[in-house]
């Protein structure tokens, strides 16, 4: 029985450069949650990023898995925590000074609502820019890395793939106590080897008194691989990289197709009805296969097109404002509170 939906974020239940999930995608989770089953985003994102993407409907991430695992949070509260280790960001900054177009960038450990910017240590200020709007991250250029703790860390690099991979290699022979994870095209994130999205899922399973054969989880990139390895009802979203789409027992429409969001629907209605959702109920899989299912799993749903942010905002307001104290489409409101 299905007790617990994990999903990574940016790529499967949110188009890379989204600002937010759609009307339809926080409805299906909330009829989820209403049908006994627990839903955690497993993301490289911080907890206060989640209230933006959902509008401040917390059930959508009040359990949840952030910074790549470094942080685990059930039911609003902090769980597990693992900081980054100064003494290897000092040696990534040393060696990252005399290679253009790459730079480390790190976010505080303590950055309240997401309000402060995250440093991007030797970066020139267009490459810092252009980073931060296309990864999401409010950036600044600075000269050396801040005297303070900070919670994530990553390699950025403006250059080509052969730059990127050589710069990778580098690093992961400077500092063997990390693994290096590309999370997004020329984006890698630096963890503590051991803290991963799937060492934090076996302390969240622990907290929950729940089993990983009672888990489904859905991604897309390198990043979600140590989670896909674990739960046996891993699946992965059309779009995903080769090595995802081998890992995954599942697979699902294109991200743009809201596959994930259709697969939510219909593990809901598996646990209502005592059946099994329709996408494990597939032979096989492939690309075309996926689309076609997905297509089908669409029809009786009403689409009327696109809604703008305002919109979607009011019908979550409409329902859920009353439920949370205040207004649901507030940014970094009632629901960030609690994180």
């Amino acid at each position: 029985m299905i007790k617990l939906v994990l999903s990574d974020m940016d790529g499967t239940l949110l188009p890379k450069g989204g600002e937010h999930v759609s009307y339809r995608t926080v409805t299906a989770i909330r009829e989820l949650v209403e049908a006994g089953v627990r839903f955690a985003p497993a993301t490289g994102r911080q907890a206060y990023e989640l209230d933006q993407r959902f509008f401040g409907a917390r059930e959508c991430y009040q359990t949840a898995i952030t910074a790549n695992g470094k942080r685990v949070y059930v039911d609003g509260e902090l769980r597990h925590e693992v900081l980054m280790d100064r003494n290897v960001l000092v040696r990534v900054e040393q060696t990252l000074t005399d290679i253009p177009n790459a730079f480390l960038v790190v976010e505080p450990a303590i950055n309240p609502k997401g309000a402060r910017t995250w440093p991007c240590v030797g970066a020139r200020k267009g490459d810092a820019e252009w980073f931060g709007k296309n990864v999401g991250f409010p950036a600044e250029a600075v000269d050396a890395l801040p005297d303070e703790e900070f919670i994530s860390a990553e390699v950025a690099c403006a250059g080509s793939d052969e730059q990127y991979e050589e710069i990778i290699e580098q690093l992961k022979a400077l500092a063997p106590e990390c693994d290096f994870v590309t999370s997004q095209t020329h984006w890698c994130d630096i963890l503590p080897k051991g803290s991963n999205k799937g060492t934090a899922l076996m302390a969240l399973l622990d907290e929950l008194g729940i089993s990983v054969d009672e888990a489904v989880f859905f991604g897309d990139m390198e990043n979600d691989l140590a989670l896909m390895e674990l739960v046996p009802d891993s699946v992965a979203v059309a779009n995903a990289t080769p090595a995802a789409a081998k890992a995954a027992r599942w697979h699902v429409g294109d991200v743009a197709d809201e596959g994930t969001t259709v697969a939510i629907e219909q593990i809901t209605e598996a646990v209502r009805t005592g059946g099994t959702p329709a996408f494990m109920l597939q032979e096989s899989w492939t690309p075309d296969a996926a689309e076609a299912e997905t297509e089908e799993a669409d029809e009786p749903y009403e689409d009327e097109g696109p809604l703008s942010s305002e919109a979607i905002r009011a019908l979550l307001a409409a329902k859920l404002g009353p439920e949370f104290g205040g207004e649901a489409g507030t940014v970094g409101g009632a629901g960030a509170d609690a994180l």
